[in-house]
């Protein structure tokens, strides 16, 4: 089997996998679980630098909404509560711990498209499958999971 097929065939079998877990388990988002196996590829296959950073985006974009929460519904609010945890994103990456920008920011995009679209509304206060945040960093960690599996799917058929 070419390399590409064996690439092919271990993404699909994990995307589908991947992709039934979605239907069964409430915390799990395949297309964040997607966002984050792509994340993880790029950050090469370190599952360390992208949960990390992932979880930093989703935690300063719900941040922004607590804040949009608190502050009113001025016309500044939204803005201003964006501006200053885009802010702390970037900065943040200049630490260790936080290395990957891109991956930060694919999770506070995740994470702000979740509380949007979501019928809860995004209650960030609950510590269930309708918080975003819960949802949006346990779909990082299977995201990853599910790459490093297709990785070595992928090195046991090739």
């Amino acid at each position: 089997m070419s390399a590409h097929m064996s690439l092919s065939v271990s993404i699909a079998v994990m995307g589908a996998i991947a992709t039934y877990v979605s239907g069964v388990f409430d915390y799990y988002s395949v297309w964040i679980g997607f966002i984050a196996w792509a994340a993880f590829l790029a950050n090469n296959n370190c599952m360390k630098t992208t949960v990390q950073s992932g979880v930093m985006g989703a935690v300063l974009a719900a941040v922004a909404f607590v804040l949009m929460g608190k502050l009113g519904s001025a016309e500044w609010v939204v803005p201003v509560s964006v501006g200053v945890t885009v802010f702390a994103l970037v900065w943040l990456t200049s630490m260790p711990m936080f290395t990957s920008a891109t991956t930060a920011v694919y999770t506070y995009a995740a994470t702000a498209g979740l509380a949007i679209h979501t019928s809860s509304g995004g209650m960030l206060a609950n510590m269930d499958a309708s918080n975003p945040l819960v949802t949006v960093v346990v779909s990082i960690v299977l995201g990853c999971v599910f790459a490093m599996a297709a990785n070595k799917l992928n090195d046991t058929i090739s």
